[in-house]
């Protein structure tokens, strides 16, 4: 009779090696509860038999009704097989229960094992499965029968810190279960958390662990108990992509002070005629080359009709030529010395296994030859740190600012950077990485982290290869400035179109939302909202707090922007008595007093200017949204400039002063406001010359989404490097 379950590390680590060269696929639910035991997890009080008489042995000295289970190498579902019989008391009852497993396991079974039966008022899961891309991902959630009815679950990505294992619980729907009710006192949130890290860490220290389940966790009291547990194991040990050794020169490519456009053209229905005249329009401060097989001039450009002849080495060569071309075309940069290159040619990876070794193949040119390769199946560059704007079919001029976007679509990439330039919204760079052969998206945002032109990285990502880098990367970049993730190809058709377009790993949107969430990315799922949000990030103030207060020219608007407040977790603020009173000589008597504050489109510009100014600086309010003030077809903004269609172009002199007073109130108070308009406006970012910018979204929708993320990175950026 066994009734020890006390492992130290290294017996844990032989246990598994054991089972392993056993050739078991699984720890039985002893051994199982043995490795939990050695890694600080509950478990009841019990014992393994082997006889009738060693049953009622055990079981006299657990005390008690007990639990019995019986245990072979084949019995991954015990209660399904009728090999789990509960509430068995008196060494009659227990000698009589073994005999029964013995008849209904068969030559399967290998013991029994005799448990304490642990009353429980609660059930609970935490499970681990191994994800391709992330590694090791620990679930948590409602257990018991009700697991799968109603997959109330939430996932995280291990090693948990303290933090992200204590806030686990409550992400899920059910957490009042939690709580204290109907006289069942609270579950021990830190037994809980400590049984939630240790199963990933589990995880962690043995690789051969492929699944973990530990369903039910009862609940009794208040503490935490591994009533089951199963491990499955594998021999086939995921092993993630070592890192290079090559160290990318991206200062050449994504800020150039010398290129050659190769595969350069007079055409401009050609990519490299488009491309060479957009890089001229756009005033390149560096030296441009040409490089063409037939020589010649190309927009008064000299052309050299190979890498080699040019009289320099340049930071950076694109490369416009077909897919067949770009491997020599590297073999060139390497002869030459050029330090970086970008691959515009399709027909690679996501062709098929033979467009694959093809890029296997100019990949290793450029690795071995110290080349910085971006692409290939890109669109190109802009960085206007340099005035470089290498995009071809496109006139895409965009002015400068401090968003950088990176985007594994070159299409995306052009509608997002196309979209802030229509909307006036400056970018610092766009880097269109299409399949990653060398470096990809999670390179450079990991160079951006330190460039003192952008201020907020926004990206375009379809798949990942590397998922615990990228986990890596972005704790290190969201601790000083926020970055954007607009992630597709994580439904089964979504991943289907990611795989036939980059070639992409798309993975699990579960496992997904927990990394981002553990990692700070702040995710959306359109381009409009990628743009929303890195505008909001980069030129309003990040304020921890879910108050907002609402000004509104129009009653609707006021409730719809309301309704967003709520839909989006935030909250109305509750304003205090003497603000209302300071605005009541402002208003018509029959104004509302309450939050969302309507002014019955009663208030003058010195009104307004006066109601905003009370509310920003209200210590009950921590965000505004000012609907229906902007944009207004009056005569009272006789002065705005409109399109020959009538539509409006920019502010009238009164808008413009009110936006003026904003961009004061919100450097002096450090509080963010969102305007939305009553009729579309041209531009959403207005510069007057303070430390944070006037912001136009479209919709109360847009504005509530824009407030809750910057909330939420605001908090996981304060909670993560509080010196921020």
């Amino acid at each position: 009779m066994d009734q020890s379950h006390v492992l130290d590390p290294a017996g844990a680590a032989r246990l598994i090696e054991d089972a392993l060269a056993a050739g078991s696929s699984a720890l039985d639910e002893w051994q199982s509860k043995a490795l939990f035991s050695a890694y600080g997890i509950p478990v009841p009080k019990g014992a393994l038999v082997k006889s009738a008489l060693e049953a009622a042995s055990a079981s006299a000295e657990i005390g008690g009704k007990v639990v019995m289970k019986g245990i072979g190498a084949e019995f991954h579902h015990k209660t399904e097989a009728g090999l789990v019989v509960l509430g068995v008391e008196g060494s009659e009852a227990v000698a009589a229960t073994y005999r029964l497993l013995e008849e209904r396991g068969g030559r399967g079974l290998e013991a029994v094992l005799v448990e304490q039966m642990v009353s429980s008022n609660r059930e609970l899961i935490v499970g681990m499965k191994r994800d391709s891309t992330f590694g090791p991902v620990v679930a948590f959630g409602v257990g018991g029968v009700l697991t799968e009815a109603l997959g109330d679950v939430v996932l995280g990505v291990a090693p948990l810190s303290d933090q992200e294992a204590a806030e686990m619980p409550d992400l899920i729907k059910a957490k009042r279960l939690l709580d204290a009710f109907r006289g069942y006192p609270p579950v021990d949130r830190v037994a809980l958390a400590k049984i939630i890290q240790a199963v990933g860490q589990m995880a962690i220290d043995h690789p051969e662990i492929a699944e973990i389940d530990v369903n039910p966790v009862l609940v009794s009291g208040s503490r935490p108990v591994a009533a089951d547990a199963l491990v499955i194991l594998s021999s086939d040990v995921v092993k993630h992509k070592e890192p290079s050794s090559f160290v990318p020169d991206f200062k050449a490519l994504l800020a150039p002070r010398s290129m050659v456009l190769v595969g350069a053209s007079g055409d401009v229905s050609k990519w490299g005629g488009s491309a060479f005249k957009s890089v001229l329009d756009g005033g390149y401060t560096g030296e441009l080359y040409a490089v063409n097989p037939k020589g010649g001039e190309i927009f008064g450009q000299t052309a050299y009709t190979s890498i080699e002849d040019l009289p320099e080495a340049p930071d950076l060569a694109l490369l416009a030529v077909g897919g067949h071309q770009v491997a020599p075309m590297l073999e060139q940069c390497v002869r030459r010395g050029v330090k970086s290159a970008i691959a515009i040619a399709a027909g690679f990876s996501e062709t098929g296994e033979s467009g694959a070794a093809a890029e296997r193949e100019i990949a290793r040119i450029a690795t071995e030859g110290g080349v910085t390769l971006m692409g290939p199946n890109c669109m190109g560059l802009i960085s206007n740190e340099v005035s470089l704007h290498a995009i071809g079919f496109v006139s895409l001029h965009p002015p400068k600012g401090t968003l950088s976007f990176i985007s594994q679509s070159g299409n995306m990439g052009v509608t997002t950077s196309n979209a802030c330039d229509r909307r006036g919204i400056g970018i610092d760079k766009f880097a269109s990485v299409g399949n990653e052969a060398q470096i990809g998206a999670i390179d450079i945002i990991e160079y951006l982290r330190d460039d003192p032109n952008t201020t907020c990285v926004m990206t375009y990502i379809e798949g990942i290869d590397d998922g615990r880098r990228l986990m890596e990367v972005a704790r290190k970049v969201t601790a000083v400035k926020p970055v954007v993730v607009l992630r597709t190809g994580l439904t089964e058709y979504g991943s289907k179109a990611a795989a036939s377009h980059t070639g992409a790993m798309a993975g699990s949107a579960g496992v997904w939302e927990a990394a981002a969430r553990q990692c700070g990315l702040v995710t959306c799922t359109s381009p409009d909202e990628v743009v929303d949000l890195g505008t909001c990030m980069a030129y309003l103030p990040l304020r921890t707090g879910r108050r907002v207060a609402i000004i509104t020219q129009g009653g609707g608007a006021g409730v719809i922007a309301a309704d967003e407040v709520a839909r989006h977790g935030l909250q109305l603020a509750e304003l205090p008595a003497e603000l209302y009173e300071s605005i009541d000589p402002l208003l018509p008597p029959f104004w509302s007093r309450q939050n969302p504050l309507d002014t019955v489109a009663s208030a003058d510009a010195e009104a307004l200017s006066k109601i905003l100014a009370g509310v920003i600086e209200c210590d009950a309010v921590d965000a505004i949204i000012v609907m229906s003030v902007l944009g207004i077809p009056t005569s009272v903004h006789g002065d705005r400039e409109v399109s020959a269609h009538g539509d409006f172009v920019g502010l009238s002199s009164l808008e413009d002063a009110l936006m003026a007073q904003i961009a004061e109130l919100m450097e002096r108070t450090g509080k963010p406001v969102i305007n939305v308009p009553d009729s579309p406006i041209r531009g959403s970012v207005f510069d007057y010359g303070r430390r944070y910018r006037p912001i136009v979204l479209s919709s109360a929708r847009a504005a509530a989404l824009a407030l809750d993320r910057m909330e939420w990175y605001a908090s996981y950026r304060r909670a993560h490097n509080p010196s921020a």
